[in-house]
Protein backbone atom coordinates (compact mmCIF):
# COMPACT_ATOMS: atom_id res chain seq x y z
CA UNK A 1 0.00 0.00 0.00
CA UNK A 2 2.73 2.43 -0.97
CA UNK A 3 0.12 4.75 -2.47
CA UNK A 4 -1.94 4.81 0.72
CA UNK A 5 -5.26 3.08 1.30
CA UNK A 6 -6.70 4.27 -2.01
CA UNK A 7 -5.25 5.65 -5.23
CA UNK A 8 -5.74 9.19 -6.46
CA UNK A 9 -7.18 7.79 -9.69
CA UNK A 10 -9.97 6.03 -7.82
CA UNK A 11 -10.62 9.08 -5.65
CA UNK A 12 -11.11 11.10 -8.82
CA UNK A 13 -13.75 8.61 -10.03
CA UNK A 14 -15.56 8.82 -6.69
CA UNK A 15 -15.58 12.63 -6.73
CA UNK A 16 -19.03 13.05 -8.23
CA UNK A 17 -20.79 10.40 -6.14
CA UNK A 18 -22.73 10.77 -2.93
CA UNK A 19 -23.86 8.34 -0.26
CA UNK A 20 -27.64 7.91 -0.15
CA UNK A 21 -29.77 7.45 2.94
CA UNK A 22 -33.25 5.98 2.97
CA UNK A 23 -33.99 7.37 6.41
CA UNK A 24 -34.29 11.02 7.42
CA UNK A 25 -31.71 12.01 10.02
CA UNK A 26 -31.80 15.20 12.00
CA UNK A 27 -28.37 16.84 11.97
CA UNK A 28 -26.69 19.49 14.04
CA UNK A 29 -25.35 21.40 11.07
CA UNK A 30 -26.97 22.62 7.88
CA UNK A 31 -25.99 20.44 4.97
CA UNK A 32 -27.19 19.85 1.46
CA UNK A 33 -30.00 17.38 2.19
CA UNK A 34 -33.62 18.27 2.90
CA UNK A 35 -35.26 17.14 6.10
CA UNK A 36 -38.93 16.72 6.92
CA UNK A 37 -38.35 18.64 10.13
CA UNK A 38 -39.43 22.27 9.98
CA UNK A 39 -37.20 24.91 11.46
CA UNK A 40 -35.14 27.92 10.49
CA UNK A 41 -33.31 27.58 7.19
CA UNK A 42 -33.27 29.03 3.70
CA UNK A 43 -36.20 27.41 1.88
CA UNK A 44 -39.75 28.61 2.61
CA UNK A 45 -42.46 25.94 2.71
CA UNK A 46 -45.57 27.29 4.50
CA UNK A 47 -47.21 29.68 7.00
CA UNK A 48 -48.93 29.11 10.32
CA UNK A 49 -50.72 31.49 12.71
CA UNK A 50 -48.55 33.31 15.21
CA UNK A 51 -48.45 31.88 18.75
CA UNK A 52 -47.26 33.66 21.87
CA UNK A 53 -43.56 33.02 22.28
CA UNK A 54 -42.77 32.70 18.57
CA UNK A 55 -39.76 34.54 17.19
CA UNK A 56 -41.05 37.94 16.01
CA UNK A 57 -38.41 37.98 13.27
CA UNK A 58 -40.29 35.18 11.52
CA UNK A 59 -43.56 37.13 11.20
CA UNK A 60 -44.53 37.82 7.58
CA UNK A 61 -45.32 41.54 7.68
CA UNK A 62 -46.51 41.65 4.07
CA UNK A 63 -49.15 39.05 4.90
CA UNK A 64 -50.08 41.01 8.04
CA UNK A 65 -50.60 44.11 5.88
CA UNK A 66 -53.06 42.25 3.67
CA UNK A 67 -54.92 40.16 6.26
CA UNK A 68 -54.37 42.12 9.47
CA UNK A 69 -53.32 38.89 11.15
CA UNK A 70 -49.94 37.57 12.25
CA UNK A 71 -48.47 34.55 10.47
CA UNK A 72 -45.12 32.83 11.03
CA UNK A 73 -43.00 31.71 8.09
CA UNK A 74 -42.10 28.03 8.13
CA UNK A 75 -38.94 26.79 6.45
CA UNK A 76 -37.63 23.39 5.50
CA UNK A 77 -34.70 22.54 7.69
CA UNK A 78 -31.58 21.25 6.03
CA UNK A 79 -29.65 18.46 7.64
CA UNK A 80 -26.17 17.05 7.84
CA UNK A 81 -26.03 13.32 7.16
CA UNK A 82 -23.62 11.42 9.38
CA UNK A 83 -21.84 8.35 8.03
CA UNK A 84 -20.43 6.00 10.65
CA UNK A 85 -17.95 3.37 9.42
CA UNK A 86 -17.22 0.35 11.62
CA UNK A 87 -14.24 -1.59 10.23
CA UNK A 88 -13.18 -5.11 11.22
CA UNK A 89 -9.42 -5.22 11.95
CA UNK A 90 -9.26 -8.74 13.36
CA UNK A 91 -6.67 -11.27 12.22
CA UNK A 92 -9.13 -13.18 10.03
CA UNK A 93 -9.27 -10.15 7.72
CA UNK A 94 -5.56 -10.59 6.84
CA UNK A 95 -6.32 -13.44 4.47
CA UNK A 96 -6.73 -14.20 0.83
CA UNK A 97 -5.45 -13.01 -2.47
CA UNK A 98 -6.30 -10.15 -2.94
CA UNK A 99 -5.97 -9.39 0.76
CA UNK A 100 -9.34 -8.87 2.49
CA UNK A 101 -8.16 -6.24 4.93
CA UNK A 102 -6.53 -4.13 2.25
CA UNK A 103 -9.78 -4.26 0.28
CA UNK A 104 -11.89 -3.45 3.36
CA UNK A 105 -9.91 -0.39 4.40
CA UNK A 106 -9.79 0.93 0.84
CA UNK A 107 -13.57 0.63 0.74
CA UNK A 108 -13.76 2.53 4.05
CA UNK A 109 -11.48 5.20 2.60
CA UNK A 110 -13.60 5.51 -0.54
CA UNK A 111 -16.87 5.91 1.36
CA UNK A 112 -15.30 8.45 3.71
CA UNK A 113 -14.02 10.43 0.74
CA UNK A 114 -17.43 10.50 -0.95
CA UNK A 115 -19.09 11.85 2.20
CA UNK A 116 -16.40 14.41 3.01
CA UNK A 117 -16.27 15.68 -0.57
CA UNK A 118 -20.00 16.46 -0.23
CA UNK A 119 -19.33 18.48 2.94
CA UNK A 120 -21.04 15.94 5.14
CA UNK A 121 -19.86 14.19 8.31
CA UNK A 122 -17.99 10.90 8.71
CA UNK A 123 -16.62 8.99 11.67
CA UNK A 124 -14.45 5.86 11.45
CA UNK A 125 -14.20 3.22 14.18
CA UNK A 126 -12.35 -0.09 14.21
CA UNK A 127 -12.63 -3.30 16.17
CA UNK A 128 -10.71 -6.49 16.78
CA UNK A 129 -10.10 -7.48 20.39
CA UNK A 130 -11.09 -3.94 21.38
CA UNK A 131 -13.14 -1.08 19.96
CA UNK A 132 -11.52 2.23 19.02
CA UNK A 133 -12.71 5.37 17.25
CA UNK A 134 -9.84 6.43 14.98
CA UNK A 135 -11.64 9.42 13.49
CA UNK A 136 -14.12 11.50 15.45
CA UNK A 137 -17.03 12.97 13.47
CA UNK A 138 -15.39 15.22 10.88
CA UNK A 139 -16.73 17.39 8.11
CA UNK A 140 -15.10 18.87 5.00
CA UNK A 141 -12.98 17.55 2.16
CA UNK A 142 -9.68 18.52 3.81
CA UNK A 143 -10.35 16.01 6.62
CA UNK A 144 -9.83 13.06 4.26
CA UNK A 145 -6.03 13.21 4.62
CA UNK A 146 -5.85 12.29 8.33
CA UNK A 147 -8.50 9.61 7.75
CA UNK A 148 -6.43 8.08 4.94
CA UNK A 149 -3.25 8.16 7.04
CA UNK A 150 -4.92 6.41 9.95
CA UNK A 151 -6.43 3.74 7.70
CA UNK A 152 -3.04 3.21 6.07
CA UNK A 153 -1.38 2.59 9.46
CA UNK A 154 -3.83 -0.11 10.53
CA UNK A 155 -2.95 -3.78 10.85
CA UNK A 156 -5.29 -6.74 10.98
CA UNK A 157 -4.54 -8.61 14.17
CA UNK A 158 -6.15 -10.08 17.26
CA UNK A 159 -9.51 -11.67 17.85
CA UNK A 160 -12.88 -10.37 16.80
CA UNK A 161 -15.18 -8.85 19.43
CA UNK A 162 -18.01 -7.56 17.22
CA UNK A 163 -20.70 -7.65 19.91
CA UNK A 164 -18.59 -5.63 22.32
CA UNK A 165 -17.69 -3.19 19.53
CA UNK A 166 -21.34 -2.65 18.62
CA UNK A 167 -22.23 -2.00 22.27
CA UNK A 168 -19.42 0.55 22.58
CA UNK A 169 -20.37 2.13 19.27
CA UNK A 170 -24.03 2.44 20.29
CA UNK A 171 -23.04 4.06 23.58
CA UNK A 172 -20.81 6.65 21.88
CA UNK A 173 -22.98 7.51 18.86
CA UNK A 174 -26.40 8.47 20.10
CA UNK A 175 -27.23 10.66 17.10
CA UNK A 176 -28.74 8.58 14.33
CA UNK A 177 -26.98 8.21 11.03
CA UNK A 178 -26.00 5.75 8.35
CA UNK A 179 -23.81 2.96 9.77
CA UNK A 180 -21.68 0.85 7.41
CA UNK A 181 -20.16 -2.26 9.02
CA UNK A 182 -17.33 -3.74 6.94
CA UNK A 183 -16.31 -7.24 8.04
CA UNK A 184 -16.07 -10.84 6.91
CA UNK A 185 -18.61 -11.69 9.65
CA UNK A 186 -16.94 -15.12 9.91
CA UNK A 187 -17.07 -15.30 13.68
CA UNK A 188 -18.77 -17.39 16.30
CA UNK A 189 -20.86 -14.55 17.73
CA UNK A 190 -23.55 -14.73 15.07
CA UNK A 191 -25.86 -12.01 13.82
CA UNK A 192 -26.91 -11.25 17.40
CA UNK A 193 -23.56 -9.46 17.77
CA UNK A 194 -24.80 -6.50 15.73
CA UNK A 195 -28.13 -6.23 17.59
CA UNK A 196 -26.92 -3.20 19.65
CA UNK A 197 -27.06 -1.13 16.45
CA UNK A 198 -30.86 -1.31 16.43
CA UNK A 199 -33.10 1.00 18.38
CA UNK A 200 -31.15 4.23 17.85
CA UNK A 201 -32.67 5.12 14.49
CA UNK A 202 -29.57 4.19 12.52
CA UNK A 203 -29.77 2.93 8.96
CA UNK A 204 -27.43 -0.08 8.94
CA UNK A 205 -25.59 -1.27 5.84
CA UNK A 206 -23.58 -4.50 6.10
CA UNK A 207 -20.70 -5.28 3.75
CA UNK A 208 -19.24 -8.78 3.93
CA UNK A 209 -15.72 -8.91 2.49
CA UNK A 210 -14.74 -12.39 1.29
CA UNK A 211 -11.66 -13.73 -0.44
CA UNK A 212 -12.18 -16.10 -3.38
CA UNK A 213 -10.79 -18.89 -1.19
CA UNK A 214 -13.67 -18.33 1.24
CA UNK A 215 -16.48 -17.79 -1.23
CA UNK A 216 -15.56 -20.97 -3.09
CA UNK A 217 -12.87 -23.02 -1.28
CA UNK A 218 -10.78 -25.33 -3.42
CA UNK A 219 -9.73 -27.75 -0.69
CA UNK A 220 -9.47 -31.51 -0.93
CA UNK A 221 -8.14 -34.37 1.16
CA UNK A 222 -7.29 -34.62 4.85
CA UNK A 223 -6.37 -31.22 6.27
CA UNK A 224 -5.65 -29.46 9.54
CA UNK A 225 -7.37 -26.08 9.60
CA UNK A 226 -6.03 -23.47 12.05
CA UNK A 227 -8.14 -20.54 13.29
CA UNK A 228 -6.11 -17.38 12.59
CA UNK A 229 -7.57 -15.61 15.65
CA UNK A 230 -7.70 -18.28 18.35
CA UNK A 231 -4.97 -20.66 17.12
CA UNK A 232 -7.34 -23.61 17.55
CA UNK A 233 -6.95 -26.39 15.01
CA UNK A 234 -9.40 -28.81 13.49
CA UNK A 235 -8.68 -31.90 11.43
CA UNK A 236 -11.13 -32.36 8.57
CA UNK A 237 -11.50 -34.55 5.55
CA UNK A 238 -12.55 -32.26 2.74
CA UNK A 239 -15.08 -34.04 0.58
CA UNK A 240 -18.22 -33.04 -1.28
CA UNK A 241 -20.43 -33.47 1.80
CA UNK A 242 -18.26 -31.14 3.90
CA UNK A 243 -18.17 -28.54 1.12
CA UNK A 244 -21.93 -28.74 0.76
CA UNK A 245 -22.39 -28.04 4.48
CA UNK A 246 -19.92 -25.15 4.28
CA UNK A 247 -21.81 -23.46 1.44
CA UNK A 248 -25.13 -24.05 3.20
CA UNK A 249 -23.88 -22.42 6.42
CA UNK A 250 -22.39 -19.48 4.51
CA UNK A 251 -25.66 -18.96 2.62
CA UNK A 252 -27.62 -19.11 5.90
CA UNK A 253 -25.32 -16.51 7.49
CA UNK A 254 -25.71 -14.20 4.51
CA UNK A 255 -29.50 -14.55 4.62
CA UNK A 256 -29.48 -13.60 8.32
CA UNK A 257 -27.24 -10.59 7.66
CA UNK A 258 -29.49 -9.45 4.82
CA UNK A 259 -32.60 -9.77 6.98
CA UNK A 260 -30.97 -7.77 9.79
CA UNK A 261 -29.92 -4.97 7.42
CA UNK A 262 -33.43 -4.75 5.99
CA UNK A 263 -34.91 -4.43 9.49
CA UNK A 264 -32.59 -1.46 10.02
CA UNK A 265 -33.59 0.20 6.77
CA UNK A 266 -30.41 -0.80 4.96
CA UNK A 267 -29.02 -3.50 2.72
CA UNK A 268 -26.47 -6.31 2.69
CA UNK A 269 -23.62 -6.52 0.18
CA UNK A 270 -21.04 -9.21 -0.54
CA UNK A 271 -17.72 -7.74 -1.63
CA UNK A 272 -15.60 -10.42 -3.24
CA UNK A 273 -12.00 -9.25 -3.32
CA UNK A 274 -11.59 -10.65 -6.83
CA UNK A 275 -13.87 -7.82 -8.00
CA UNK A 276 -11.93 -4.53 -8.33
CA UNK A 277 -12.97 -2.01 -5.70
CA UNK A 278 -13.96 0.49 -8.39
CA UNK A 279 -16.36 -2.03 -9.94
CA UNK A 280 -17.85 -2.89 -6.55
CA UNK A 281 -18.55 0.75 -5.64
CA UNK A 282 -19.76 1.85 -9.06
CA UNK A 283 -21.60 -1.43 -9.65
CA UNK A 284 -22.97 -3.18 -6.56
CA UNK A 285 -23.27 -0.15 -4.30
CA UNK A 286 -24.93 1.84 -7.07
CA UNK A 287 -27.39 -0.94 -7.84
CA UNK A 288 -28.14 -1.21 -4.14
CA UNK A 289 -28.63 2.56 -4.01
CA UNK A 290 -26.06 3.12 -1.30
CA UNK A 291 -24.27 5.52 -3.65
CA UNK A 292 -25.29 7.32 -6.81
Amino acid sequence: MSEGPITNALLAELEGLRVLSRKIFRGQMRGERRSRNKGQSVEFVDFRPYLIGDDLRRIDWNLYGRLDRYFIKLFEEEEDMRLYILLDCSASMAYGSPDKFDYARRLAAGLAYIVLSNHETVSVSIFSGAYKMISTPSRGKAKIHPVLRKLNDLKAEGGSQLASACRNFAAQHRKSGLVVVISDFLMGEGVEAIAPLTGLGHQVELVQVLAPEEANPQLTGDLELVDSETGESLEVSMGSAVMKRYHARLAALQAQLAAFARRCGGDFFVAGTAVPLRDFVLGELRRGRLVR
